[in-house]
């Protein structure tokens, strides 16, 4: 294989794989999850005020439906969600 062809067969699987890869999205986390049952996170925040949206936990922005957490990695958390790791961001 000469160096052109190398090239020609590594743009085009770019952009077959970029695009795979930006679709897929970090799975929920969920109350059945090991992770989720040890820190009792619920999808649901029954206490007013406190919720992964304002969590110190968690990343992502402001709005969305689904963040980053620090305690869950690779998964996503509800914004509405909460576990027993809460603690207000500053």
């Amino acid at each position: 294989m000469n160096r052109r062809d190398f090239i020609k067969i590594s743009c085009t699987t770019s952009f077959v794989l970029i695009p795979a890869l930006a679709v897929a999205a970090d799975a929920l986390v969920t109350s059945d999850d090991p992770m989720g049952k040890a820190l009792d996170y619920v999808s649901q925040s029954t206490v007013a005020g406190n919720s992964c949206a304002n969590c110190v936990q968690s990343r992502g922005d402001a709005g969305a439906t689904a963040l980053a957490c620090n305690l869950f990695p690779g998964k996503q958390v509800s914004a509405t969600g909460l576990c027993k790791a809460w603690s207000k961001k500053a």
